[in-house]
């Protein structure tokens, strides 16, 4: 009886989003991002799918890396990994906050590197021989995703494997995750995604209302407005016709409530992306300035 309970916790163990590469030598779980971005937003991309920015842990595992990493373009030399020294020049630590003094790690520099060049040289890429070169962070190179079979945890009740998702006792077929970190309209739409959700679209007053209630538990936020949530809907498919982003209009969706003191939406050329304020009502505001934002997953009826 032990051993069944066992193979069946290992199953488990073993299950995360498709998305990602299972390698069992390792029980770990990994994701080539082929689609190059700078250091910063591949940090950002892998958190939000509940992993962690590339750390090798030795060198049998560089050596499965390497195999990972001719699935890349041809034209890609490297790819971002979660080392860097922005802290403190010369002193290379994780995206952890570990120090890879000391480490196996330490050992894979290239020849000459880190060489700071220009001053300029503060995050880490690994080549496709799996050496290390330090290269400045806005540098774009595509990057690997990774997470322990042990760290991932299944989330019952939103069907899924982000914890941060939970049901609302209010609306019965959706999960929400509510960010208080800003982000751009822009940045806050790519976040939900790479959760496997979207970001959240309005469907009722009732549901504006729950909205709402994810602001009141923040009131002392210091983002840039902290009065607004970003939202799923914008004109950025239709100049002056708001639409959610899975096209519908506003009414079409079930909420289009404006503030009765609203500018004219003819003169706020520059406001395109959508939010709904602490009064409930929606908005429209500058798409490239950081807000909290709301992130939903639909619940099929098997859930």
């Amino acid at each position: 009886m032990f051993d069944s309970y066992y193979k069946c916790v290992i199953i488990l163990a073993q299950k995360f989003r498709m998305d990602y590469m299972w390698a069992h030598a390792f029980q770990t779980f990994y994701r080539l991002h082929d689609l190059a971005t700078d250091w910063d937003q591949a940090r950002q991309m892998c958190e939000a799918e509940g992993t962690t920015l590339l750390i090798p842990s030795s060198l049998e595992e560089i050596e499965n890396l390497k195999l990972l990493m001719s699935n890349m373009k041809a034209y890609y030399t490297a790819v971002f990994i979660g080392i860097h020294d922005q802290f403190a020049d010369g002193h290379y630590v994780t995206v952890k906050g570990e120090p890879i003094t000391g480490t196996v790690l330490e050992l894979l520099w290239a020849e000459g590197r880190p060489d700071n060049f220009n001053g300029t040289e503060h995050c880490v890429v690994m080549s496709r021989e799996g050496l290390f070169d330090d290269r400045p962070c806005d540098s774009i190179f595509p990057f690997v995703c990774k997470i322990l079979a042990n760290d991932t945890q299944y989330n019952e009740a939103c069907d899924g494997f982000d914890l941060g998702y939970s049901p609302h006792g209010v609306i019965t077929n959706k999960c929400y995750k509510f960010h208080s970190e800003p982000l751009s309209w822009h940045d806050a739409y790519l976040a939900c995604k790479l959760e496997e959700g979207r970001l959240a679209i309005v469907n009722s007053p009732k549901e504006a209302n729950v909205f709402v209630s994810f602001l009141g538990e923040h009131l002392n936020s210091n983002t840039p407005d902290p009065n607004i949530l970003y939202i799923g809907f914008s004109d950025l498919m239709f100049p002056y016709q708001y639409r959610t982003i899975t096209g519908e209009t506003l009414e079409e969706a079930g909420y289009a409530s404006w503030s009765p003191l609203k500018e004219s939406l003819q003169t706020s050329t520059d406001k395109r992306c959508g939010a709904i304020s602490r009064t409930g009502f929606l908005e429209v505001t500058y798409c490239d300035r950081p807000a909290m934002f709301l992130c939903e997953k639909l619940l099929n009826s098997t859930s």
